[in-house]
């Protein structure tokens, strides 16, 4: 008998001697040869895939961290110190200007403390047998607590605490002066205005005359560098922390000074600023590593199934998002202006380059490709204007105007592009009648003196003042200007958005050629696995037949045999 299976092909008994078992497999293998293609082809389309998967998992890393310090804020970190911090406290964040600055504080700011003078034995004591109403006026605002009969000296003080109107504003507490307890009321916000006043009480020990006042509510008071001048002349406020008085700087005021006052230094960290270069630096260097080294991918030239691999670098897309991210970092930042020293006018700096920044072109150089700094450089810089270097890496929707026509008033975050902007506009008899931003016409409104962009060309929402109202035309450039930074965030929210990102497309495609061409290998197997059982049916056909023969040949023999 013959035996066959599809799968594991096997004749036994072959009576012709044939081993048709070696030929199934060799025409099999000879027909499968396509099939190996595409699935070698499936193979390193899926390798690709996760190549770009992985890029766009490190773009999105990149992104974040990119994020920690996306503001000038968060990049330019000064330091500010007094001449006694256990007197005056200073911090300073990157609006403060370098220099020294004297403080003179008067006062502090004080909360309004009331005392009670009458006492009781226990906290347990009743302080009313009936129905009672207590009313307390705080910061100019009246406030009534009802007093339930058999309320006892304790459950009083809650019900002051408890009360939802006077929302923690005003709190009750109990003192215990070895012999007696007594009632204390303070008002919980520092500041003049913040006055406490029993104003109407039945109670014994609890009327207005029954409390006095034991610290009196009041502003803290202040000169900075001798203003106000006049002897009895002082900045109030109602707190001891202070942070509208100079720019980037917040005081803490811990007690009262000498007429002397205390010197406040403000300077530049430029340690934590190279710190934050050498970050950025190291962070980009790692995304271009990482493009870089999906050149690395190559064919296996001893697998003669494997088809000409199309490298991922050399992916249209990925070059794109390659050469945007170069190209960001290597030119003039968006709304930046290139200094103009005859005219005094433009960005100290406006490109990396000018910071000891840049690419390493030297292709024997370890670092090709890659950006490294010039630290003789970046120190220039930064002892030059800090500001300016951190403003190059960091701003963020900074507006600016370049010309005394102009004043630079707003625009409108995700709808007015970043760049530089020419603005022109025409006065006659006394009124503005026409402008054009970047040669597009802008709406002007007379009335309040100002232009307002409205083409879609990038300069929508811009609204700009009108510096010079004399007749005649006028104009010059405004800007709003964003970092390196913020530029390269900006593209990365463009590469890896979840639907439209550029890499997102080609993951998308790469998927799709993969799934066509798994269908194309599905109708493959199935052709493969029918031709190999119709050739075992063929050849099983066969050898029954070449047996039949072989009986006939020996039944003929046998009688051969017999006749002689």
């Amino acid at each position: 008998m013959t035996e066959y299976w599809s799968g594991s092909i096997t004749f036994t008994g072959l009576g012709s001697g044939t081993d048709f078992d070696s030929i199934i497999e060799a025409t099999v293998d000879l027909e499968s040869h396509r099939l190996n293609r595409m699935n070698a082809w499936v193979e390193q389309w899926t390798e690709k895939q996760t190549l770009i998967q992985d890029l766009n998992t490190k773009l999105a890393e990149y992104q974040t961290a990119l994020a920690s310090f996306d503001s000038v804020q968060e990049f330019l970190t000064k330091s500010a110190s007094s001449t006694d911090s256990a007197v005056l406290g200073v911090s300073a964040d990157a609006d403060a200007l370098e220099g020294t600055h004297t403080v003179v504080v008067d006062q502090l700011a004080q909360n309004d403390i009331w005392s009670g003078s009458y006492g009781w034995s226990d906290s347990t004591d009743v302080v009313t047998a009936s129905a009672a109403t207590f009313t307390i006026s705080y910061a100019g605002t009246s406030y009534s607590i009802d007093v339930p009969a058999g309320t006892t000296l304790q459950t009083f003080v809650n019900l002051i605490n408890a009360d939802e109107s006077l929302n923690d504003g005003v709190r009750a507490s109990l003192i215990n002066d070895g012999d007696e307890y007594h009632l204390q009321i303070r008002g919980m916000d520092l500041g003049a205005d913040n006055t406490v006043e029993i104003t109407g009480s039945s109670m014994t020990g609890l009327t207005s005359a029954d409390f006095v006042e034991t610290q009196a509510a009041q502003n803290s008071r202040m000169k900075v560098d001798g203003f106000p001048t006049g002897a009895d002349e002082w900045i109030e406020r109602d707190t001891n922390v202070v942070d509208d008085v100079i720019d980037g700087l917040t005081l803490t005021l811990y007690d009262e000074t000498d007429s002397d006052g205390e010197k406040i230094t403000v300077v530049t960290d430029t340690s934590a600023v190279i710190e934050n270069i050498e970050e950025f630096v190291a962070l980009t260097n790692d995304i271009r590593t990482a493009i870089a080294a999906l050149d690395d991918v190559s064919d296996d030239e001893e697998d003669e199934d494997q088809t000409e691999f199309y490298a991922v670098h050399g992916n249209y897309g990925v070059d794109i998002v390659e050469q945007n991210l170069q190209n960001i970092l290597a030119s003039v930042g968006a709304g930046f202006k290139r200094y103009d020293s005859d005219a005094n006018e433009g960005d100290i700096f406006s490109s990396l380059s000018q910071v000891g920044i840049s690419t390493e072109t030297d292709e024997n150089s370890e670092d090709f490709g890659l950006l490294v700094i010039d630290y003789e450089e970046l120190e220039e810089a930064l002892d030059q204007d800090p500001d300016a270097v951190a403003r190059l890496f960091s701003a963020e929707s900074d507006g600016i105007s370049y010309s005394g026509d102009l004043t630079y008033e707003s625009s409108i975050e995700g709808i007015t592009d970043a760049g530089l902007y020419d603005v022109q506009y025409t006065i006659e008899s006394g009124v503005l009648v026409s402008a054009t931003i970047n040669g597009n016409t802008a709406k002007v409104d007379p009335d309040a003196w100002t232009i307002t962009g409205m083409s879609g060309n990038g300069e929508e929402g811009l609204v700009v003042g009108v510096g010079d109202r004399s007749d005649g035309s006028h104009g010059g450039d405004v800007a709003i200007r964003q970092g390196k930074i913020n530029e390269t965030l900006n593209e990365l929210d463009r590469i890896t958005d979840p639907l439209t990102g550029t890499l997102t497309i080609i993951d998308n495609s790469y998927q799709e050629i993969i799934d066509n061409t798994e269908d194309k290998i599905a109708d493959e197997e199935s052709r493969i696995e029918l031709l190999q059982q119709r050739l075992i049916e063929q050849y099983a056909r066969l050898e029954a037949t070449l047996g039949e023969y072989e009986n006939i040949n020996s039944t003929l023999e046998s009688l051969i045999a017999d006749l002689e």
